[in-house]
């Protein structure tokens, strides 16, 4: 689990608040990232088609990104 990654849930979504560089290396290398959404639990990141996608366990959620964060990611975020 990675407690540096932090995400938080809106409504039906998921947000990106924190760790966006260790979150893209995690799913480069392990394929996957577990992290604790606050009154959720655990929950599982995964990429699917170049969008990352959250696992609860219960439902698929897409998790969103800030464009701030997508700019800081460039092309990374593809998989490439």
């Amino acid at each position: 689990m990675h407690a540096d990654i932090w995400i938080v849930r809106s409504g039906s979504d998921y947000l990106l608040l924190h760790g966006h560089l260790r979150l893209h290396s995690t799913l480069n290398g392990e394929g996957a990232a577990f992290v604790e959404v606050r009154h959720e639990g655990i929950v599982k990141i995964t990429r699917v088609s170049g969008c990352l996608q959250v696992d609860s366990g219960n439902a698929l959620s897409p998790l969103c990104i800030q464009s701030t964060t997508l700019k800081a990611l460039g092309s990374n975020l593809s998989g490439a």
